[in-house]
């Protein structure tokens, strides 16, 4: 049985900054072999309407399956918070690891084939839900940040901020500059000779 969640390796900011790194990584990397993004469904959502008129059945399968799996990892992720009082992150964790093994090893026997991502879909939905309820920050929905980021300098400017009000500033900024680092090294990654982060 486990145990309650232990004390954090990191703190809930240097946690929120790793996942926006692994989610800026990932979105590269979900692009480039699918051609779709699993952290974010605007797009997922207007494929599924653009398909749907066009009549494209395997593509709006495909997104529709995406966006059931995306919300099916959140459903999961608030399940065992709810249920397991304080082990959530304990036993979602492996969970995540097991959706990512079990892409990989898809991906490997069947690499034409979209449909394995949705297990991304499911894992993604699990670790984002548990960034946002757990540690407070939209590490994959940035556009929000850039929002604060803009509106907040204009009332530094004005009035000036409190100090809650610019550490806030200054996480969304560290969010968006993480995000861009794990995009940024994600496709600078894929231009390396090197056979492991080529195939990544």
């Amino acid at each position: 049985v486990a145990k309650r969640d232990d004390a954090p390796v990191l703190s809930k900011d240097l946690a929120a900054f790793a996942l926006a790194f692994l989610n800026g990584w990932n979105d590269v990397l979900n692009f480039r072999l699918y051609k779709a993004f699993t952290l974010r469904h605007t797009g997922s959502t207007m494929n599924l309407g653009i398909n749907s008129v066009e009549g494209d059945p395997l593509l709006v399968k495909f997104f529709f399956g995406t966006l059931f799996y995306y919300c099916g990892g959140c459903a999961l992720f608030k399940l065992l918070d709810t249920k397991l009082e304080g082990r959530s992150l304990t036993v979602a964790a492996p969970v995540v690891l097991a959706l990512q093994s079990m892409n990989d090893q898809l991906r490997n026997r069947s690499p034409d084939s979209k449909l394995h991502m949705w297990l991304l879909a499911a894992s993604n939905g699990l670790f984002n839900t548990a960034c946002a309820e757990k540690f407070g920050c939209l590490t994959h929905v940035i556009t929000g940040h850039y929002q604060k980021v803009s509106t907040d300098l204009v009332l530094l400017m004005v009035k000036g901020l409190s100090t809650e009000q610019l550490r806030a500033t200054r996480k969304s900024c560290l969010v968006l500059l993480s995000f861009f680092l794990g995009a940024f090294s994600a496709q600078a990654g894929g231009y390396l000779n090197k056979s492991l982060v080529a195939q990544c």
